[in-house]
């Protein structure tokens, strides 16, 4: 496979996200991304320092998958969350690299960091409209409450179809989401 050196480290990426994507972070590694794209390791380590250079260009990726479904919803605050469940349920090896403990310090990614700390941020943005007569303290213990059950489902859905034991209230929650939210977040 030939390659131009502008394009390689997306080519790199791309590859990587694929290994991801498909099987799991653990299976990504530098020699087996540089083999599939057809270069030296030396060709790989011209684009990153090392794997956490790597990995955070996955998570960055993820992060922008979902804030940008996710600025493409404003106002719509169950569409919101459904857009993040949906992602952690297409994409569940990329969500666990970007939710779990990676062994990353993104404060030393700018980008990383900004959309990860954005992710959140959209959910306090969008309780406050819908929370205006509470306290700030309040709309962050209702965010943190709202974040921790759509961490949940994503992770009861997941679970559930992994095992093959998808029960029809879990079916109906994955395929009316938006109604689900409504009725758990504030009903």
């Amino acid at each position: 496979m030939g390659y131009h050196k502008e394009n390689l480290k997306t080519q790199l990426v791309e590859i990587a996200w694929e290994i991801c994507s498909v099987e799991s972070w653990q299976k990504v590694n530098m020699r087996r991304v540089a083999s599939k794209a057809g270069v030296s390791n030396t060709a790989f380590y011209r684009h990153f320092k090392n794997k956490n250079d790597l990995k955070a260009e996955l998570m960055l990726r993820g992060f922008q998958i979902v804030y940008g479904g996710m600025k493409d919803l404003t106002n719509n605050f169950s569409s919101y969350g459904a857009h993040y469940i949906r992602f952690g349920v297409e994409y569940p090896h990329i969500y666990d690299l970007m939710f779990e403990c990676t062994g990353i310090d993104i404060s030393l990614y700018p980008d990383l960091e900004t959309l990860s700390d954005a992710s959140f941020n959209g959910i306090v943005e969008g309780l406050k409209p819908l929370m205006t007569d509470k306290s700030e303290k309040d709309v962050m213990i209702k965010a943190y409450n709202v974040w921790a059950s759509v961490h949940g489902i994503v992770g009861i859905l997941r679970r559930s179809k992994s095992q093959g034991k998808q029960t029809q209230n879990l079916e109906w929650i994955e395929n009316n989401l938006e109604e689900y939210l409504e009725m758990t977040t504030f009903g």
